[in-house]
């Protein structure tokens, strides 16, 4: 076992220098601003602002720290840094929950897609999480590749997820909640496995985990962290097949309703199938001949009178020259609000009173 091997295991331990207290104190900073930064971002639907928070976030040094307590065989380091990692992730969810309360955010509005992509964890996001943490080990132990650590921090969610949670629990989304967190955990785990398998395939452990009480140490934390994994991926499988499996379907179905509509044309709005809940929703035009739609109503009644007023030939002419063809689909729909409780069906008001709202 080299010298050298043993002092950069303890200087991954020791991360916080010899000023402890300033080292946590920055730590806290950075937590908070990367918080603000994920929240903002999420709420913005902005990849590129969440992708900033996770360049700040400072999670990632404690997390291989732990890694490397438990190669050595230091449980008690382990456990207290976990703690603190534990910790500063509580914190994260309740600072996104704060700023979304002062800032006031419409609770009703549209959740945004940012937000959303971390509720649905796969077994990718697990592959994803062990190959980050894989990097992030090796740039700590290879300090030449220092430059290779912001690489690492953006192939992994650590800060976005626990925003995202805080974002979810505003919104009333529990169970969106939940899932966002077991993405952290997922990560979380994945990064300490894959880091302690490059600790100790670097040769820093080989010499340590030869010593019977710290051998056992090891093998203990190791085992706690494959159980955790394996929690975890029992939810993360039934996920990734409902989501495949749906996938899948709305594929299929889509292909069937442009065979169904031939010889006639046909728009595909939406084909949503979740298959854990047995819920399709289906969104299509079809252009149907004119002759076809008369016989539902004659074509002067399916215009509203005010759009008579001024033929739509007139407004074409008026930006384009005679030369241009045409190609218009027009469609009409029926619109009304439902009452659940009384069962009465009202003329929907304009759109734009409903976006309004």
């Amino acid at each position: 076992m080299l010298p050298q091997k043993i002092s950069t295991a303890k200087e991954i331990i020791r991360f916080e220098g010899a000023d402890k207290a300033a080292f946590w104190r920055r730590f806290c900073l950075l937590l908070a601003i990367s918080t603000v930064i994920a929240s903002m971002g999420l709420l913005r639907d902005s990849g590129s602002v969440v992708i900033a928070a996770m360049l700040v976030a400072p999670l990632m040094t404690p997390i291989l720290g732990i890694a490397a307590a438990m190669v050595m065989g230091w449980v008690k380091r382990a456990i207290i840094l976990l703690l603190i990692v534990i910790s500063a992730a509580a914190c994260c969810i309740v600072l996104s929950y704060v700023l979304m309360y002062v800032v006031h955010v419409p609770s009703k509005i549209r959740i945004p897609e940012q937000v959303l992509a971390r509720t649905d964890p796969g077994i990718e996001d697990l592959i994803i999480a062990l190959a980050a943490g894989a990097s992030g080990a090796y740039v700590q132990i290879q300090k030449a590749e220092i430059t290779l650590l912001p690489g690492a921090a953006i192939g992994v969610s650590l800060v976005p997820p626990l925003s995202a949670a805080g974002v979810l629990i505003y919104f009333g989304q529990s169970i969106g909640a939940e899932e966002s967190i077991l993405l952290f955990c997922t990560n979380l785990s994945a990064i300490i496995l894959s880091a302690c398998a490059v600790y100790v395939l670097s040769g820093t452990g080989t010499t340590i985990i030869r010593k019977s009480k710290r051998r056992k140490n090891f093998a203990l934390s190791i085992a706690t962290v494959f159980l955790v994994l394996f929690v975890i991926l029992v939810p993360l499988t039934s996920a990734t097949y409902y989501r495949y499996s749906g996938a899948r379907a709305e594929m299929e179905m889509a292909i069937k309703i442009k065979e169904w509509a031939i010889p006639y044309s046909v728009e595909i709005l939406r084909v949503s199938v979740n298959t854990r809940r047995n819920l399709a929703e289906i969104w299509t035009i079809v252009d149907l001949p004119v002759e076809v739609a008369s016989q539902v109503a004659p074509i002067s009644e399916q215009i509203p009178e005010q759009l008579k007023m001024q033929s739509f030939f007139d407004i074409a002419r008026g930006v384009l020259d005679e030369s241009y063809s045409i190609s218009i689909r027009y469609q009409t729909r029926i619109a009304g609000i439902i009452d659940l409780k009384s069962y009465s069906l009202e003329d929907a008001p304009p759109i734009d009173q409903i976006l309004d709202r």
